[in-house]
Order: C-alpha cells, then structure tokens, then sequence
C-alpha cells in the first residue's frame, strides 16, 4: 500500500506527529446513515476516525472480516511510512508524539488490527504490529507491551520474552500469566523433558501458580468459561482472570498443552 497518503512532521529532535497528505473532514461517528463514513473514507484512506468508526459497525453487525480488512489496510499505511522512515535514519525507529489526536488514531489502528492478528492466531504479524507500536510509543500507552510478551513465548523468542516481560508489571495477572506459560513451555523442550528434574519442575511450577494466583488456576481449571463481566475498578480477580481467559484465547486453541497440564 503506498505510503503517500500519510507524511511525518517533525514536532522537535526526533518526535513526530503523523498528518494525512488529504484533508480529514469532521465526521459524526454515531451517524445512523454510514454514507458519510464511506464516503470520507474514499476520499481518503488516511481518515482514521471515519475508518475505526466502520470497522466497529461492521464488528457490530457480525461483519467481522470487513472489520478486520478496514482495520488492516489503515494499519499498512502507517506502517509503511514508519518503515520507510527507519530506512531514512539507519534503521533507528520514529517516535511519535501521543499528545496528537491524528496520530493516536494511527496508532491506535495498528493496536487494533495486531489484536485482529493475535484472534486468528497470526501471531508472527500481530508482533510485528505490536513492535512497530512499541517502537513509535515508547511509552507504550496501548499497553502493546503485555500483548507482545504472549507473543513471543508462542514464537519461542526467549530473549525478546525476557526482556518484555522484565518491563511488565510483576503483580498483574497477564505478566503472571504469561510468566507461568513460559516456564511451562521451555519445561516442555526436548532438552528439559529429558531431564530427571522435569516432574520436579512442573509439580513447583503448579504449586507456584496455585500459592500466587489462585484465580488464575481456577479459571484455567474450569470447564466452563463465562462471558467475561465489563471491567470496572473493583473487578475481582476471579473477573479479571476470566477476561484473560477470553482475551487469550487463541493461545489455549493452539497450544492446549499449558491447560491439560493444569487440568491434570
């Protein structure tokens, strides 16, 4: 997709926001007649606000693909202009400024369509989404960070997991859960199933999640998992466990290893 619908404007040294080469018309997003949003979008691609209000009324309707098609071609047009621009500076990435509605829109897009990756089990592009946002917030506001770190134990990309996690928050369900998939995923090598020690191992690593996250072994032991409830400041941990479980999903379809180990 080309890259000559979206420019970068230096904000100062290397902060930059993103501006569309087109005008971005104001839309109203809660239109009952999409017309509008269609036909913003076709005069410019870069109309992030008309496309994320299609993609979530596509979703709406069940129209899921679409969703995800919208979501994927906005993501592309920032995504190639950030990698054209890491070629201009030595490959060193571009940061962009969060403090910009336009481009947090952008970036927000890109957030969205590696989650739409993650969903379906893409989870080579889903990181590549997620770095391209760690790169140009390095702030992480999208919290991309927790998302990538599941990421790269699926791609057995130990020291990149490492190093994510090591900037995760230590007590957050997601950073314990992702911790404890890790161990039992490099337990499962070859290399550490031949060892005497491995029962040993598994037996702390239950023990361990059981002592520190109890909600978490609970819900990963059901059989049964309910629509999560909408999050709110005194979610119980039983609530956010559910969540996580709904939000990985995709991980427990493709690697069922870590549950019936858990089940077990």
């Amino acid at each position: 997709m080309k890259t000559d619908s979206l420019r970068l404007i230096p904000v100062i040294d290397t902060l930059y926001r993103l501006r569309s080469v087109r005008p971005v018309g104001t839309v109203s997003e809660t239109a009952a007649d999409t017309t509008a949003l269609h036909q913003a979008l076709t005069a410019n691609p870069a109309h992030f606000a008309a496309r994320t209000a299609l993609a979530d009324r596509a979703a709406a309707a069940g129209a899921v693909e679409t969703a995800c098609q919208l979501r994927w071609e906005g993501a592309r047009l920032v995504c190639d202009l950030l990698e054209t621009a890491a070629e201009r500076t030595d490959g060193e990435p571009v940061t962009l400024d969060w403090e910009d509605a336009y481009t947090v829109q952008a970036l927000l897009m890109v957030y969205d369509s590696a989650e739409d990756h993650f969903q379906i089990s893409d989870f080579e592009l889903a990181t590549a989404l997620l770095e391209s946002v760690v790169d140009a917030d390095p702030e992480d506001h999208t919290n991309a960070s927790e998302l990538l770190a599941f990421c790269y134990a699926a791609l057995e990309e130990w020291e990149l997991f490492d190093e994510t996690l090591a900037q995760l928050p230590p007590d957050n369900l997601s950073t314990r859960l992702a911790g404890y998939w890790a161990a039992f995923r490099r337990q499962a090598a070859p290399s550490s199933a031949a060892s005497e020690s491995a029962a040993a191992k598994e037996a702390d690593l239950r023990s361990s999640i059981q002592a520190e996250s109890p909600a978490l072994l609970s819900e990963w032991t059901a059989t049964d998992h309910e629509t999560p409830l909408t999050p709110s400041p005194h979610s119980s941990a039983r609530s956010e466990a559910r969540r996580l479980w709904h939000r990985t999903a995709p991980l427990w379809r493709d690697f069922p290893e870590f549950v019936a180990f858990l089940q077990a």
